[in-house]
């Protein structure tokens, strides 16, 4: 079934591309780009309620410092009033619809990657592209730095002024080391992906400006 499922999506590319005039780079973009958009009200109503639920944790701040100060000699006694805390005010970290949303968004992601990364490109330009089935020097550094725009672009948590830049370097780095030795197929499919998180980043900080002129 997944070999299937797999068979599918990397069919749907090679249609796809007869869009762009038989372009199978175009096929990939398209398809990547697609898939996350499909997946865009769902990724975006887990983050709103992380965000929400991120404030509500940034209320009770104080009163967690208090807890840490009176409890300093035993940790195990701040976890458990800091536990009763949160359930005090219906705070859990790990929701049944978050585990839904990662049951959903994950064989469609693992099955786009899969579809994309074996074979798909093999000898096949695009643009400057000499062959998708192999990396390429300016398509890796694009990427990349589009990566690190989609971290320096997530909005700030309730409570913290500025997306740390240890965060941005991580996430650039990885991406970086991932792709380095991946096809060029990869890096297309990563960065019309990362375009989408850009549009979901966009949409979180309108919220959070919203919130902000309604406080």
């Amino acid at each position: 079934m997944w070999d299937s499922f797999v068979e599918l999506l990397r069919a749907t590319i090679f249609s796809s591309a007869h869009l762009f005039g038989g372009s199978l780079g175009g096929g990939i973009i398209f398809v990547s780009a697609g898939v996350r958009l499909a997946l865009l009200p769902l990724t975006l109503r887990l983050a709103r309620r992380d965000r929400e639920q991120q404030a509500r944790i940034a209320t009770l701040k104080p009163q967690i410092d208090a807890l840490q100060r009176r409890y300093a000699n035993d940790p195990r006694r701040v976890m458990a009033e800091t536990r009763a805390l949160y359930q005090q005010h219906d705070i859990r970290l790990m929701r049944p619809s978050s585990l839904i949303g990662i049951a959903i968004q994950m064989p469609l992601l693992s099955g786009l990657f899969a579809a994309v990364r074996k074979g798909l490109g093999a000898k096949v330009r695009f643009l400057w592209i000499p062959d998708l089935a192999r990396p390429e020097g300016t398509v890796l550094l694009g990427v990349t730095a589009l990566s690190a725009w989609v971290a320096s672009s997530t909005p700030a948590a309730p409570g913290q002024t500025t997306t740390p830049t240890a965060f941005v370097v991580i996430a650039a780095s990885v991406t970086l080391v991932f792709l380095w030795s991946a096809s060029s197929a990869v890096a297309l499919s990563m960065g019309a992906g990362s375009l989408v998180s850009l549009l979901q980043n966009w949409l979180l900080a309108r919220d959070a400006k919203v919130q902000a002129a309604k406080a």
